[in-house]
């Protein structure tokens, strides 16, 4: 680990084959079904599943109404290297608003009023070099790596319908990963690190829908 530095049948059994797939495909489906996996969301650090795949809103989640401030779990999904074969969805558990704790991993969804998906595509403007050291290892000569852009595309959701409620666009610059893999898990050595979101960048981001009256 780099640590930074800073077959036919007759017709009436063929028909009551058919019928009984048709109700076991419905079942399926039922079971399957948007609702019942919510069911299973029950704290804040679950709901990132939901920022690759936002199909249906959560019943228990905490009604969108009223003035602000409005509880917000806030999720970061952007690229550290370009041997990431995805992004992964983080809770940014320190940001906070006036008015409002920080949304915990174990907060639960019925506190919650909206989830907030920051999404990142990595970009190719050169921003600086990152250095690290071997963890642990401070004899290890330090590495360098080229850091380039990513823009974060914030899509904020009302958590109960799953409606959007707006959506905004920010390009941090110069913020080096806290730590990398060098084995880039099991793909090779990074070439390139991508520029991450602050706590910062996000409170700013998030604000004038937090702190405001709901939309």
């Amino acid at each position: 680990m780099l640590v930074e530095r800073r077959t036919t049948v007759p017709l009436v059994g063929a028909l009551l084959a058919v019928l009984a797939a048709c109700s076991g495909s419905a079942e399926d489906k039922a079971e399957a079904s948007p609702g019942s996996k919510m069911k299973e969301i029950r704290t804040a650090a679950q709901l990132g599943t939901l920022c690759s795949d936002f199909k249906a809103g959560h019943p228990e989640a905490a009604r969108y109404s009223g003035d602000g401030p409005h509880r917000v779990a806030p999720f970061e999904g952007g690229y550290e290297t370009d041997t990431d074969v995805g992004p992964g969805w983080t809770l940014q558990d320190d940001v906070e608003f006036d008015g409002l704790p920080a949304t915990a991993p174990t907060t639960p969804v019925s506190e919650i009023e909206l989830l907030a998906c920051a999404e990142g595509k990595p970009g190719e403007d050169l921003q600086r070099e990152c250095k690290y050291l071997e963890f642990g290892l401070q004899s290890t000569p330090q590495r360098s790596y080229p850091l380039y852009s990513q823009t974060y595309t914030y899509t904020v959701y009302e958590l109960r319908t799953g409606r959007v409620v707006d959506t905004m666009t920010r390009d941090p610059r110069g913020s080096c990963p806290a730590r990398i893999s060098s084995s880039g898990g099991g793909s090779g050595s990074p070439g390139k690190l991508y520029s991450q979101i602050s706590r910062w960048t996000t409170e700013s981001a998030l604000k004038p829908v937090v702190e405001g009256t709901a939309r």
